[in-house]
């Protein structure tokens, strides 16, 4: 769980509730055909000088030759999940590259959707915590 100091003091957490089962298993379908897409965590944050209640936040990172074209890698990542989530739902998406800090927090809420790339993932996590040093 991450919490930031200030007004926008950020709270990421397992969820408390998740998306219908069939749901998540489609959105990890449609995650797992991103070629760009390493992994996906979806927990719930809570910003509460914000919000009045917590949301599910789908937070990606991309391989790193995706970064030279971010706009396309997002744009795939946004196609499949409006093709898993029913009409009228959605999900904020933050690509966890341009945030490194929190992916700690996120790992921490054991909320892994997709692993595509195992090995970059250790190595990101292996960056983020050389990082925090």
């Amino acid at each position: 769980m991450l919490r930031m100091r200030g007004a926008d003091e950020l709270v990421i957490s397992p969820p408390e509730q998740p998306l219908d089962p069939r749901v998540k298993t489609r959105l990890a379908e449609e995650l797992a055909s991103c070629p760009d897409l390493a992994f996906a965590h979806l927990p719930q944050v809570m910003v509460p000088a914000r919000q009045n209640a917590p949301s599910l936040v789908l937070f990606v990172w991309l391989r790193p030759p995706a970064l030279r074209s971010l706009r396309f890698a997002l744009n795939l990542v946004s196609e499949a999940v409006a093709r898993a989530l029913p009409d009228g739902d959605f999900l904020d998406v933050v690509v966890l590259n341009s945030a490194p800090e929190l992916l700690a927090d996120v790992e921490g809420a054991r909320s892994l959707l997709v692993e595509n790339d195992p090995e970059e993932r250790a190595r990101a996590l292996a960056a983020a915590s050389a990082d925090e040093r």
